[in-house]
């Protein structure tokens, strides 16, 4: 069984004050508005807080429905221990199995000089927050035509005080072909890494790969089957022939938690 995670939901001046080693911090009424950075449905979860609020909190986790409730294994009251900051980096959610697939890949683009990463689709930005906080890429862009999306990607950043300068979030409806690279015109490019999660335009395949720095690393992950929306699914064989300018690293299929099929695709441009 996986160690659990553990999620401190007592204010944050009270977590502040003392928590438990690598304890999270989501205070209680705002776990709502901040569902996005909790971890798989499958995880473990230990979640700590003040003990008058012990009751409150399990039946709170206990009646979720069925369909999105955490595997919360104990509620317990919080120790008011001082303890050290957990890892650089750690969230409660693991964010795109194929950024840890490739992990070693992506630490090396995120050591080039002034290192770029480009997130297209980013959604609320979890893959695009592990690529500012724990591969520590210089400059990240999470993009995505949601701007509420973004704005929750820019106050998870603000409360682990990454630096502005270091990040950017672009709006922007990605329609056509030339959409892409109109949308990242005022940005400082080409990008040593670009990851693209759950998100596919056709349209826009050919401007990936010319947006690469030399060497740079390129990362697809989206469905490989959705019947009622054939043209959100890659078909075998696509990404390999859309990116045949690129060196292939891996081109594989693999299943997420809910047991649906996913794209592990890999390529890099030749330096």
């Amino acid at each position: 069984m996986a160690i659990p995670l553990v999620l401190d939901v007592r204010s944050q001046p009270t977590y502040e004050a003392g928590h438990a080693i690598d304890a999270y911090n989501i205070p209680f009424d705002e776990l709502r508005d901040r569902g996005f950075e909790m971890p798989s449905h499958k995880m473990p979860l230990v979640v700590e807080c003040d003990a008058a609020d012990v009751e409150t909190v399990r039946e709170w986790f206990a009646t979720r429905d069925e369909r999105c409730r955490w595997n919360v294994v104990d509620v317990r009251a919080a120790s008011a221990e001082k303890s050290g900051p957990g890892a650089p980096g750690r969230f409660l959610f693991s964010g795109s199995p194929l950024l840890a697939a490739m992990e070693q890949h992506v630490q090396a683009a995120a050591a080039a000089p002034g290192s770029r990463a480009l997130d297209v689709g980013s959604g609320s930005g979890r893959d695009a927050a592990l690529l500012c906080c724990r591969y520590g890429f210089d400059l990240v862009c999470a993009l995505d035509r949601d701007a509420k999306a973004l704005n929750r990607w820019t106050r998870l950043l603000d409360r682990h005080q990454v630096a502005r300068e270091s990040r950017v979030a672009v709006e922007a409806t990605i329609r056509a072909e030339g959409d892409l690279t109109a949308a990242l015109a005022s940005l400082p490019g080409p990008w040593d890494l670009i990851h693209a999660a759950r998100f596919l335009k056709r349209e826009m395949l050919a401007e990936l790969a010319s947006l690469l720095a030399p060497g740079g690393l390129l990362l697809f992950h989206t469905f490989c089957e959705d019947p009622p929306r054939a043209q959100h699914a890659v078909a075998p064989g696509e990404l390999r022939r859309a990116f045949s300018s690129l060196e292939i690293l891996r081109d594989d299929v693999g299943a997420i938690d809910d047991g649906r099929e996913l794209s592990f695709f890999a390529a890099r441009r030749p330096a």
